[in-house]
């Protein structure tokens, strides 16, 4: 059993200490103590946390016999010693996991935290689902310039300078987090940024037929959430550009889009289109829409992107999220082999709000086609325009009425996202090329990491770091096709109805074997199972393990009719 936001009494071994914590103004942490009797959790011991907004009441225990502390509260005022927020009782073999504090995982980075523990304690690490922790950070607009908003007037496009600088700080992060971390970065690149460069470069203007990029008059803005009638709106493309073109001599003018085309380069990151022109495409034409996608894909095959090794071709990142009302668009992707897109999440209407972990299927009602799957994406206040800190603080403080400076906007950053992916969600985060400036910006401390970082790196290292703080989770970063197969294949298990029993020791106590059933006994998705350690054994079905670094295996069970059952090779004592 577990108890929570419970009274400290004799029913739990222990007595307060001296009321409630705390008073107006005074701030108490919460800490791990013990993690011995849920050792799968992979929590770390006086990795402390506030208790901001969380009723708690420090205890002392009193019947050490049948009580064991496995959290604690922090000095502070009115308390000079370290007390306790949480017990394990063992009664005769009755055993229960209690909490003196009230409990909101929903809004508290605390609680999304300490919940791990009684999880992984009340199952004792085996149960239906898994645990990986994903940090996947998408990078909008590669190859085109960005007109910054500070310093006006100004426009930004990265340097190869910069991307190398992302490479070697890359391999520095995976060697400073846990075991088994593959962190990397996202690029969705506009294939027009290379031409736009080309262009000018060929001065004898023999080498790029055409001599020009695609450019035409500014697209008036649309209502957010415009639907747009089928059939209606006007072609934005200038006439002539039917097919694409550009030889790869023209396309490696710029230096920028040149160093793609190295094999090395390329495969330190993953790649996925973001559409040719980065036409905003609420009010589109099928037309535009198809020369969009096509454009880009013949861009991406001609740099050699597409052979990269973490190259989706089955997704977009649509720019400025928007088409996602335009059933003629969304017929163009798919006619082009586009079937998944991230939206927003700051846009009610591109999430299922059904249910937090699933993806959003678009519908003709809704969007204006059917079956395109909208994977939810979370927007920063790392602006698209700002490529330093000052600049963003500058801005939060324009359009958000944010007061502070730049570490004050991301200590709002640290609490939220960390949440998240303490609560396991896999939403990719938004950011743009800009984002991306490294080769001039100040010298900047997370922890113990210092260096030039840009605001990619300076956002990542502060929620990764927390998450390696608090954890020995590995990290670890899907591309765009593997997010949306990601979140495709959770909501088929879930609708799957998927149930897990054990089969006990003929003395009760221990567990040697599991049962994975399902309606129908079938499920087109495999269906995740955790074990502590070791492995298992099928019977009736099929199943494959999943190890990374010190994590508990996930055992994959295939059901194709009848239910499976994992015999243990070690079992589980209760």
């Amino acid at each position: 059993m577990v108890r929570i936001n419970e009274w400290p009494g004799v029913d739990f071994g222990v007595t307060t200490v001296s009321g409630s914590c705390c008073d107006a103004g005074v701030e108490q942490s919460v800490y791990f103590s013990d993690v011995s009797d849920f050792p799968t959790a992979n929590l770390k011991i006086e990795a402390e946390m506030a208790t901001d907004g969380l009723y708690h009441v420090p205890a002392t225990i009193t019947d050490s016999a049948t009580t064991k502390a496995v959290a604690m509260f922090g000095v502070t005022t009115g308390f000079t010693s370290a007390s306790v927020a949480a017990v394990i009782n063992n009664f005769s073999g009755r055993e229960q996991f209690v909490w003196f504090m009230s409990w909101a995982p929903d809004w508290s980075e605390t609680s999304a935290f300490l919940q791990h523990a009684h999880i992984h304690w009340v199952t004792r690490g085996v149960f239906l689902g898994k645990r990986k922790v994903h940090l996947s950070c998408q990078i909008d607009d590669l190859q085109l310039a960005t007109e910054l908003y500070s310093p006006a007037g100004t426009e930004l496009k990265i340097e190869i300078a910069d991307l190398n600088a992302h490479i070697a700080w890359q391999t520095s992060i995976n060697s400073r987090l846990p075991t088994g971390s593959a962190f990397w970065l996202e690029f969705g690149h506009n294939g027009n940024g290379d031409f736009i460069s080309a262009a000018e470069l060929d001065t004898t203007q023999d080498i790029c037929i055409p001599n020009d990029a695609v450019d035409y008059d500014e697209v008036a803005d649309t209502a957010l959430e415009f639907v747009k009638p089928l059939g209606t709106g006007e072609d934005r493309w200038p006439t002539g550009y039917e097919t694409y073109n550009w030889t790869k001599t023209c396309a490696e003018l710029d230096d920028f889009a040149a160093w793609f085309m190295v094999e090395e380069n390329r495969n330190a990151f993953a790649h996925v289109s973001h559409t040719f022109t980065h036409l905003e495409l609420n009010n589109a034409t099928y037309h535009d829409a198809a020369r969009e996608i096509a454009f880009n894909q013949a861009w991406l095959a001609q740099t050699g992107i597409d052979k990269a090794t973490h190259f989706s071709a089955h997704g977009i990142i649509p720019p400025a999220i928007t088409g996602l009302h335009n059933g003629d668009v969304i017929k163009a992707w798919t006619d082009n082999g586009i079937y998944h897109v991230v939206g927003d999440n700051t846009r009610s209407v591109l999430r299922n709000t059904g249910h937090t972990y699933w993806p959003l299927i678009s519908t003709v009602a809704d969007n204006g086609y059917d079956g395109l799957v909208i994977v939810p994406r979370f927007s920063l206040a790392i602006y698209y325009n700002c490529a330093t800190a000052d600049c963003c603080a500058e801005e939060w403080a324009a359009i958000s009425s944010g007061t502070g400076v730049f570490d004050d906007l991301m200590a709002i950053s640290k609490s939220t996202n960390v949440r998240n992916l303490l609560a396991l969600m896999a939403d990719p985060y938004m950011f743009h090329q800009a984002n991306m400036h490294q080769t001039t910006v100040e010298t900047r401390t997370v922890g113990d990491y210092s260096a030039q970082m840009s605001l990619v790196m300076y956002w990542t290292e502060t929620i990764a770091q927390e998450i390696a703080r608090l954890t020995n989770w590995p990290i670890l970063s899907l591309k765009h096709d593997d997010i949306a197969q990601y979140f495709v294949d959770r909501k088929t298990v879930d609708d799957c109805n998927p149930k897990l029993s054990y089969t006990f020791s003929d003395d009760g106590l221990s567990i040697e074997s599991i049962t994975v059933t399902a309606d129908g006994n079938t499920c087109s998705a495999k269906i995740p199972v955790t074990i502590p350690s070791g492995s298992s054994s099928a019977s009736g079905g099929s199943v494959t393990s999943d190890v990374v670094g010190a994590e508990p295996p996930i055992q994959w069970v295939t059901l194709d009719g009848s239910p499976v059952t994992l015999t243990l090779s070690s079992p589980v004592k209760l």
